[in-house]
């Protein structure tokens, strides 16, 4: 009988992934200081999970995988479900998810045409991450009525900014990945 091992980082990646529906539902429930907690619990296993692989020497390829996805699925419907209750403005809500989904749509592209791309994090896409927990968490302490901020604006520009900023990058990195690749 095969006997899995958990491995601690890559737990706390799919615990990630599976508070994202529990975050979207208090959300569209209006329990916002709930929603706040939630999301600082998210952010957290963010930092911990990829903190404790290097820590524990635990690096997997599933990890290696999987942390990239989960970010996506928490923070994609996090700024969903925060512009489809008005507290995102659209547009900010637009360029950012359709960032991930070109990004993703491009590895799954490579895949399917036989030239997978490495997955490696890059600076962009880091700053990018960054930026989009920063703000959600600006947003979300506005709404929770725990601190008033100028900066949500200013943040919400700069995650903008930077998810332009590491779109192109990976969209030109994925290009020249293929040039150099294909058969």
């Amino acid at each position: 009988m095969y006997v899995s091992r958990v491995n601690i980082p890559n737990a706390l990646t799919l615990f990630r992934i599976l508070l994202t529906p529990v975050f979207v539902g208090v959300v569209l429930y209006g329990k916002l200081r709930l929603a706040f907690w939630i999301f600082m619990i998210g952010g957290v296993s963010d930092a911990l999970d990829g903190a404790i692989a290097r820590i524990l020497n635990q690096k997997t390829m599933l990890g290696t995988l999987l942390d990239p996805i989960a970010d996506k699925i928490f923070l994609s419907s996090a700024v969903t479900v925060t512009a489809f209750t008005g507290m995102v403005p659209l547009w900010v809500a637009i360029v950012l998810v359709s960032r991930d989904i070109i990004v993703v749509s491009g590895v799954v592209l490579l895949k399917w045409v036989d030239t997978p791309i490495p997955i490696r994090p890059h600076f962009w896409g880091k700053v990018t991450t960054l930026s989009e927990i920063i703000y959600l968490f600006l947003v979300l302490l506005w709404y929770a009525g725990y601190s008033r901020t100028a900066w949500i604006t200013p943040m919400g520009d700069l995650a903008v900014a930077f998810a332009v900023v590491s779109g192109v990058f990976y969209v030109s990195r994925g290009i020249a990945w293929f040039q150099e690749h294909k058969s």
